[in-house]
This record gives structure tokens, sequence and C-alpha cells, in this order.
């Protein structure tokens, strides 16, 4: 899960560093707003098409898309008692909190 959440948070920073609108990508990749934020917060996986869309709409490497790694953009989209002690303490718990997520949408 932390693949798709680094996906996402990949995606939110290619959104904040241009002027690209997310009503643009929506109608290009045909997603809805709620797709465009699970996709954002890591909740939606992509098949191997929509990431070469992707990486083509931010005029980018598909590598370049797949092989980011969070280093601290997690801190502003996971707030806790506490900082983590790393990045591996953090996806652990967010990990729990997408099965929850998951069994509880399935229900």
């Amino acid at each position: 899960m932390a693949n798709l959440r680094n996906l996402g948070y990949k995606i939110n920073i290619l959104f904040n560093n241009s002027s690209t609108r997310k009503q643009e990508f929506c109608k290009q990749m045909n997603f809805s707003q709620t797709d465009l934020d699970r996709l954002l917060f890591g909740r939606l996986a992509l098949n191997p098409s929509q990431i070469a869309a992707v990486a083509d709409f931010f005029s980018i490497t598909q590598e370049e898309l797949v092989s980011y790694k969070n280093t601290d953009f997690y801190k502003n989209m996971t707030h806790c008692m506490s900082p983590f002690s790393s990045q591996e303490h953090c996806d652990e718990i967010l990990d729990l909190i997408d099965t929850y997520i998951d069994i509880k949408e399935a229900l």
C-alpha cells in the first residue's frame, strides 16, 4: 500500500508544481473527483495504461512517476501525537488504516 501512497504523493507534488488543473486531469483520465481524491491519498490503484497516461499528462517518464519514494511529504498528510521515528513506522500505521478502510468500504 505504501507504493500507492507514494504514487499519490508524487501526483500531488506534480499538481503543486504546475499550473495543471485537476479538472483537466479528471477529464483526460475519465476520473470523477472521488477517483482523483482516492488516487491522491493512495486509495486507488492504476493499471499500466493509466500509469502511462498519467506520466504523459505531466510530461514525465513512467519510471519517474512510479519510482518516487516519499521522504517527508507524509508529514503534511499524517498527523499523530508525535513524529514517527522512521518512515517504515508511518507506513505500517497507514497500512493498518488503509486495511481498516478497505474492510469498512466492503461492508
